[in-house]
Parts: structure tokens; sequence; C-alpha cells
């Protein structure tokens, strides 16, 4: 029987999809409204409407600090649209946090002052607002600071920046805001920004603790050793009168290896829960550990994960075993008295997981008593300097890690064959055929053809020969 009738297609856009999740709601099956409306927001991202249930619903399941960090995402995104502000402002009061919602309500009537939301504040609060514009220069004053950290804690510094610009510039140069902003500039590395707004808060007034931490932050970047110390020490003697201040100093001892100090401000501050961030558990981690309690290090990185999942290769645990690798390639390589072994132990210490675990090493002092051939090679690996030479020396070091080829032996064999060949005027471009060609004459009794060779360096038979020749004929 043939059945003549149309069949409709069922558009499941973002409106349906909101539409479940607002019945799912009102039927109290939250986990699945949850989902509804996620995947409305999938389908129609711009919809405010979507996106502010969502929030709001995510607060009410205790999930308050994530939807925060959505809409501040959003915020951005959507070029500081006002409108956010007022969503902000009913998710704070979701999340029972009056103030916030408050000011970011003020913030909000503000840019919408025909809203009748100020009304709706008055009332829900059993506040009288006489002076508006000190209410809104407050406004302005938390709403700026808040989301400036929250950009800030979320490594999102160009944005703080971009984003403090557009507040009004009578609150922009106010001394808390001035010092934000050369917070910013000094993990930015504009030293010279940072240095003459630093320079000016502190001519005005010393005690400034924020200034202080970093300008010694500053110092320690830009390698002004005495200047550094003497900073460190107004730094450590000062006790800091409120948490704010404590938090900013115990970030910066402990950025500097300060350990022990940095943990007896900060510790403090997790007990009351009072600035509790990605950043203060990494910080507290790292201090645990470097005190000998690698339990309390572990639970602080665990907790950190909440915050943000970062590979445990950067725990102060892995970190410190690289330390170590890096010593002991140190000691091995870069004090040896042969040059292509000192080039070997570069190569070697770049490659040591993760790279930050150079910063700060004892490293650096037998770096700057090395050839300038050999900083050359560091300049390139770690600050990107562009050089041929040595980019392709580097070029076919990588070529044999990739190939499973990272014995010592053969890496000393490439280096010395590369600069045999770049001494006798040899094309060297190819550097693949060319470490692949390398070990063709560094067989050392392994089964090594030439068909084994191509595949594993992902070359040509001919490109091969080609390069065997140019070896022979050295």
């Amino acid at each position: 029987m043939n059945d003549n009738r149309k069949v409709i297609p069922f558009n499941q856009d973002g409106e349906f999809h909101f539409n479940q999740g607002m019945k799912k709601s009102g039927q109290n099956n939250k986990h699945d409204a949850l989902r509804s409306f996620q995947k409305a927001i999938e389908l129609e991202g711009n919809n405010l409407a979507y996106l502010s249930q969502y929030a709001y619903l995510l607060a009410e399941v205790g999930r308050g600090a994530e939807a925060e960090h959505i809409l501040i995402n959003e915020f951005i995104q959507h070029r500081y649209d006002a409108e956010f502000y007022f969503i902000l402002s009913q998710l704070y009061i979701i999340m029972n946090d009056p103030n916030k919602a408050f000011l970011f309500g003020v913030q909000y009537v503000k840019h919408e002052p025909d809203s009748g939301y100020d009304e709706e504040l008055e009332n829900m609060f059993e506040v009288s607002i006489d002076d508006e514009e000190e209410v809104e220069k407050e406004a302005d004053r938390f709403t700026g600071q808040h989301l400036f950290q929250h950009l800030f804690m979320n490594a999102r510094i160009e944005e703080a920046l971009e984003f403090l610009s557009t507040l009004p510039l009578e609150i922009q140069e106010e001394r808390e805001f001035r010092n934000m902003k050369a917070m910013g500039s000094l993990f930015l590395n504009r030293y010279e920004e940072a240095h003459a707004l630093l320079e000016q808060l502190l001519k005005e007034d010393w005690t400034d603790m924020h200034a202080l931490s970093h300008m010694t932050l500053l110092y320690y970047h830009t390698g002004e050793t005495g200047k550094y110390h003497d900073f460190l020490k107004k730094m450590e003697v000062v006790q800091p009168l409120d948490d704010d201040a404590r938090f900013k100093v115990g970030l910066v001892l402990n950025f500097l290896k300060k350990y022990e100090r940095s943990y007896e401000l900060l510790y403090p501050l997790y007990k009351k829960q009072a600035f509790v961030s990605f950043q203060l558990l990494h910080a507290l981690s790292h201090s645990s550990y470097h005190m000998g309690d690698r339990a309390e290090a572990e639970m602080f990185w665990e907790k950190m994960q909440l915050f943000h999942n970062v590979d445990e290769a950067y725990s102060p645990w892995k970190k410190d075993e690289a330390a170590k690798r890096i010593t002991d390639l140190e000691m091995k390589y870069l004090k040896n008295d042969d040059a292509y072994m000192r080039l070997l132990g570069i190569y070697r210490i770049y490659n040591v997981k993760p790279r930050d675990a150079i910063l700060g090493h004892g490293v650096w002092d037998t770096i700057e008593s090395l050839d300038d051939y050999e900083k050359l090679y560091i300049s390139h690996l770690f600050q990107g300097l562009n050089l041929v030479r040595l980019g392709r020396m580097h070029q076919g070091l990588e070529a044999l890690r990739a190939a499973g080829y990272t014995g010592e032996e053969d890496q000393l064999a490439w280096i010395e064959t590369f600069h045999d060949l770049y001494d006798k005027k040899e094309d060297v471009e190819d550097t693949g055929a060319l470490a692949a060609a390398t070990l063709h004459f560094h067989k050392r009794d392994r089964k090594m053809t030439k068909k084994a060779l191509v595949e594993a360096f992902d070359t040509t038979l001919y490109r091969l020969n080609k390069a065997i020749d140019k070896i022979r004929h050295i």
C-alpha cells in the first residue's frame, strides 16, 4: 500500500532544545534541563536568553563558579555587552552574593537607565540610592576589579588590560587600577611600561605592597640583581596589613622561591577560604613540596585541577625531577671540553619537559661561560632566534629523534658530519636525508638497510643516495 502523505521534517533547532530545557527545569529534572540548554547554546551561541538560563541553572545546582566563568568569557566575546551586567547580577542573586548582585546591577542600570532595574534593586535590597554618582563609581571600581582579576587569574592578561582601558579615566587613574595595569604589563614582559607605572606609585607611597612586590619581580626578570635584593629585603620584612596584600606578596615570594615565607602568608588565606583560586593552590602546592610535605603538595595540586586542568608534568615534584635531569646533563655535557658534546647537551636540555624547568636553574651560570656559537644555539632554541646554520643542525637532530635514533653516538655523529659538510660549503638543506645518510656510515653492527632508512626518515632513495654521496666525498 502506497502512503502518499508528506513527511514533515522535525527541525530540532536551538529554540526547540531551549523549550525542552524549560520544560524539564519546571519538572525539576535539572540534569536533563542543563543538557537541553547546552544543546540550544551549541546551535545558537549568541542567544543570551539561552545562555542566561543555562547559567542560572548551573548556579542552582551548585556550579556557580562555572556559570560565572562562562558568562565572563561571553562578556568578553560580546565586546562588553551591558546585558551581561544584568545576567551576572541575577546570577549572583541565585548564588546568594548580594554585594556582587547589587553592584553589577547598578552597572547595568548605568548603561540601561530606562530598564527599570534600579527600582527593582532598591526594593530587593531595601536600599535608597541618594548619591547615584558615588554608587556608580563604586560599581565601576568593584566590577572593574572583579572582571580584571577573573581574566588575569585565567591567564587572559591581554584581555584583562584591554577591559581595563574601557573603564572611566578617573577610575583608571586610581592607585589600585594603576597597580593592576602595572601587574598586567609586567606579566606581558612590557618592562618599561610596568617600571614607569610602579616607579610613580612607589614615589607616591613607599608602603604600597602591591607596587613593592611587583617592582621586586620586575628587577628579578630584568636581571638587576642589586635592586632585586634591595627590594626583596624590604618586602620580606614588611607584614602585609590585609588579605589582599598578603595574597599578592605570597604569590610573588613563591615565584621567587621563598617558599616558607610564601606559605606563611598564603596558608591562612586557604584555611579561611579567602582568595581560593588557581594561583593560591598552585603556590601552596609548590611551597608544600619544597618544604618537604609531598602529600600536602599533591592535595593542593588535586584541588587546583578544579579551576584549571594542568598536566602533572608541571607539578612541583615533576619539575624537580626535570631540574635534576638538567643538572645531570649540565655536568655531563656542558662542562665537557668537546664542543660537539656541549652542543648535544644544549639540545638534550632543551628537550627536558616541562621546558620551564630551566627557568631560574643554575645551568644559566654555566651557559654564560660557553662559547658564542653555543650561546647562539641557546638563543635559537629558547628565544626563537632564526639561524640558518644551527637551525639546520637542529633539524637533523629532530629528524633523528623522530626516526627513533636518540642515542648519544648517533646524535654526535650527525653534529660532526653536519659541521664537516658545512665547512666544505656543501648544501645541507635536505637535513632529513643527510641525517639518514649519516647513520648509513655509522651502522655499528646494526642491520640498517637503505630501505629502512628511507622509511624511517620519510625521504626517497634518490635523496638518500645523493646525501650518501655528499658525505662520502668530505
